[in-house]
């Protein structure tokens, strides 16, 4: 799709690829993974059919031992169309929307194999996917690790095998939390073994945005090994607000659409770290970040660095008819689970959403939140659940049994307009769940510019503010994306961005970058060669404790004390030998300046 001679090609493309590859041993058998393939495809391996897949965003993978041989030839079928009946895709239209913008597809289908393809070579019996649930006690400083493993037997006859689980800290050592103990499994059969293990106080560290602590966790099976990274940490709510850590939260996130110039929903490794570089270091911790399955290499860095996201599968406006159809539900289902069963080991995931703006007060839509909720809660009771709403906070809706937000853990609103009336609607309706705005901002367009933009931006942010359940807000968006929607630039793009679609920050992305950081620099005097500052831990939003963080003014570095919201800190640093750029910077762990200012 990026290649400009197919520029909005929409249809059937066909990939081959050779391969040389060992013979299969006895005992063995081989898959073929794929992480992402947009959004049908068929595939072949040596002219036989190996497999199909819908859904473009999340992984599947293949039984091929049958077909491979020692030359190969990979052969799949792709098809990036979309109708009624895939997700996301085109709406049903009734009387209550647009019929042009209903057949449209939300962004663009960038179409092809557009993560990574692997052959797995694995014994009969095998570990499929492991679960990793932490459940630190706050109290005593321990905690809980409970493992989930996913064992297959594909082999004509039963057999025993030993499970053996390790768990390193950062610095590489072993922790003896699990013995090794041995499962029996039938032939062509599977097994779910779940083990529990208690760790002591001196042995957890707990991960959060400024310090995301990570263990890893290997599990063997005979010649069987899964390897997969771990936090330790507690979301809690509250009397309407969030706690990560027994900790009173409040951030700001945002929107990240998959785009990029010549590259489209690749994203390279180098522009994902990039991207997430910028928005970490403009305070967006925490996000829903995209309408669909984002890729495990942002969950991995989220992981590292320290992001909340919020994961969602692809209802996007389904329409109520198509919500009540049991195809359609199953289709949801079925990338659910796949978006499920990929993330559940990542720290930085909390929560999982079950779809955007779609008629949340109908029956459909009801019936959709309540038992999508159940269904997504049976793969993992772990996380929260919630979905983005634009319906809540309309004047029809008079209780909260009338909208779907009364099934979920947290409200995600996307507001847009009369944000001071619509939040406190929402609170009205919901007095003890937070309200989290997965959306909000203003698209810049000829009769809109910087200015307006900023203006806009800093009424909402006053109103969120103001309302302490507002436990989070993320803009609408991140970057400008292109798109067929009505009202697009007539370059193709939809200029919501802080950024531009090369990435270069707007002046919206500075403004938020200051209303974003976390604490207040005041400059009290700068005599003397002196500079005398106060750095102040906001109270309202965001706000969270603030440690390890650092205060920057030329060569001059200084380590902050821990800070509560609402704690400050009095500092002097000698500016005697700057020049005419003076510049005072606020220095995250991990190195992200989150502010700048000049003095």
């Amino acid at each position: 799709s990026v290649d400009k001679r197919y520029f909005f090609y929409t249809g059937t493309a066909w990939y081959f690829k050779k391969f040389d590859t060992k013979p299969v041993q006895s005992g063995n058998k081989a898959f073929i993974k794929f992480d992402a393939v947009f959004y049908k495809c068929e595939i072949w391996l040596n002219g036989k059919k190996v497999g199909s897949h819908e859904g473009g965003y999340t992984p599947f993978e293949l039984d091929v031992t049958s077909a491979l041989k020692e030359k190969n030839v990979l052969c799949v079928m792709v098809d990036n169309s979309w109708d009624r009946t895939t997700i996301p895709g085109a709406r049903a239209v009734d009387s209550n929307y647009n019929a042009s913008a209903a057949q449209v597809y939300p962004w663009m289908n960038y179409g092809g194999i557009t993560k990574p393809v692997e052959l797995k070579i694995r014994p009969e019996v095998y570990l499929s996917n492991v679960k990793i649930h932490t459940d630190p006690d706050l109290k005593k400083g321990t905690a809980t690790i409970g493992v989930t493993s996913f064992l297959k037997n594909t082999s004509a006859s039963a057999t025993t095998v030993t499970l053996t689980i390790h768990v390193q800290d950062e610095s590489g050592k072993f922790l003896s939390l699990f013995k090794p103990f041995k499962i029996s499994i039938p032939a062509n059969a599977s097994k779910e073994v779940v083990v529990n293990g208690n760790m002591a106080a001196g042995q957890v560290k707990l991960w959060n945005q400024d310090d995301p602590y990570l263990y890893t966790l290997k599990a063997f099976t005979g010649r069987d090994t899964l390897s997969h990274h771990f936090g330790i940490r507690k979301i809690e709510i509250k009397n309407a607000k969030f706690l990560l850590n027994g900790e009173l939260i409040r951030m700001a996130g945002g929107n990240r659409p998959a785009d990029y110039p010549g590259y489209g929903s690749i994203d390279p490794d180098s522009i994902l770290k990039r991207d997430l570089v910028l928005m970490k270091s403009a305070g967006m911790e925490l996000s829903r970040i995209g309408h669909h399955a984002v890729s495990n290499d942002l969950l991995d860095w989220a992981d590292k660095h320290g992001m909340l996201i919020i994961t969602e599968a692809g209802n996007w406006q389904l329409a109520s008819s198509q919500m009540a159809d049991t195809m359609m539900r199953r289709k949801f289902q079925s990338q659910m689970r796949e978006m499920v069963e990929r993330d559940w080991n990542h720290p930085s995931v909390i929560a999982y959403s079950l779809g955007n703006e779609f008629y949340s007060h109908k029956p459909e839509g009801q019936a959709w939140v309540r038992d999508m909720s159940k269904f997504t809660k049976e793969l993992d009771a772990t996380r929260l659940i919630t979905f983005a709403t634009n319906i809540v906070f309309r004047d029809y809706i008079k209780k909260p049994e009338d909208e779907a937000s009364q099934y979920v853990d947290f409200i995600s609103a996307n507001v847009y307009a009369n944000h001071d009336k619509w939040v406190s609607r929402i609170h009205e309706l919901y007095p003890s769940k937070p309200v989290y705005i997965s959306e909000f901002g203003m698209m810049s367009t000829p009769n809109k510019t910087e200015k307006d933009r900023i203006d806009h931006l800093k009424k909402a942010i006053a109103a969120f503010r103001s309302r302490d359940y507002v436990v989070g807000a993320s803009i609408w968006a991140f970057n400008d994306y292109l798109s067929r929607f009505p009202l697009s630039n007539s370059d193709g793009y939809r200029s919501w961005g802080v950024v531009t679609p090369e990435r270069a920050p707007r002046e919206s992305y500075r403004f938020l970058q200051e209303e974003f950081s976390p604490a207040l620099i005041t400059v009290l005097s700068t005599k003397d060669g002196k500079l005398t500052i106060n750095i102040k831990a906001r109270t309202d939003f965001p706000s969270y404790v603030l440690k390890g963080y650092r205060v920057k003014a030329g060569d001059k570095t200084v380590q902050l004390k821990t800070l509560k919201p609402g704690e400050s800190q009095e500092l002097s640093l000698d500016i005697s030998s700057l020049d005419k750029v003076r510049q005072i910077e606020l220095i995250k762990p991990g190195g992200f300046v989150v502010l700048r200012q000049a003095f």
